[in-house]
């Protein structure tokens, strides 16, 4: 790997070939800052259901090559004006982690003109929220029955100022799948490390689209100064998908304080609208 890769540059580098590149990285080797082995997408629409999706479990059957495209109720069929930027959070089933932080992230930045969408690498496409993050969601007092799962494409990457991953692995199925999102793909907990300390000044000067946009510059400029979470454990979210609500509670207790930490960043950083 390359020690002059800017993951900030307008265009990936192309993957080298199988003999420039024969040893693969591991999960265990994986740096969340660094850059990734990238491939042509198979179907521009879609992204290919890898046997080993991260959380699919048993859920799949052999015939089930490919899952059929649902834009998902309440989630929106085309992208609408965002002034504030376009968050996309991403999991494998779209029905318990993403959810949950998508519509968490909504409500608390309602009024900052900020989108925020959520699709899965392997989605149950067209199911509601699963039950155990319902009951979390409401709770919090977040109305969540308009939602419903949809699979994840290369536009929806390509279309957001930010991508956020429940699993370093899922980012990398993004990244693979979605060159053009590797500068702006991130596992959650690994975002919020990267913008705790991010100052509205370095957001003022850095270069973006959007406010969304302009915090992921600040924060990807950050880079050399925050060290990455050793192992995916520390940085990934539990799947809590058919278990019960101690699980869905782990969940939450995992998402919540980095969310907190890019909600504070985001909100220090958007105007009102």
């Amino acid at each position: 790997m390359s020690d002059d890769f800017d993951p900030f540059a307008d265009e990936p580098r192309s993957r080298p070939s199988r003999r420039e590149n024969e040893q693969e990285q591991t999960p265990h080797s994986f740096d969340p800052w660094a850059d990734l082995p990238t491939r042509a997408s198979l179907r521009r629409h879609g992204l290919e259901l890898p046997t080993d999706a991260p959380g699919l479990g048993g859920m799949w059957h052999d015939d089930d090559a490919w899952l059929t495209l649902d834009l998902g109720a309440g989630q929106g069929s085309e992208p609408s004006p965002a002034p504030g930027g376009r968050i996309l959070v991403v999991c494998t089933g779209n029905v318990c982690r993403s959810p949950y932080i998508h519509l968490r992230l909504a409500a608390e930045l309602d009024g900052l003109g900020i989108e925020v969408t959520s699709a899965g690498t392997g989605a149950l496409a067209g199911w509601p929220v699963d039950p155990g993050s319902v009951a979390l969601l409401d709770a919090a007092g977040i109305d969540s029955t308009a939602f419903r799962a949809r699979q994840l494409t290369v536009d929806m990457v390509e279309d957001a100022d930010l991508v956020l991953t429940a699993t370093r692995a899922h980012r990398r199925a993004v990244v693979q799948e979605a060159p053009l999102g590797l500068r702006k793909t991130f596992a959650l907990t690994d975002f919020a490390d990267l913008v705790v300390d991010v100052q509205p000044q370095e957001v003022e000067a850095a270069r973006g689209r959007s406010g969304v946009g302009k915090l992921v510059a600040a924060a990807g400029a950050r880079r050399h100064l925050v060290h990455a979470r050793p192992e995916d454990d520390d940085a990934d979210i539990v799947d809590p998908f058919k278990m019960g609500p101690e699980v869905f509670a782990q969940m939450e207790r995992e998402i919540t304080p980095s969310l907190d930490a890019v909600v504070d960043r985001l909100r220090a950083v958007s105007q009102p609208i």
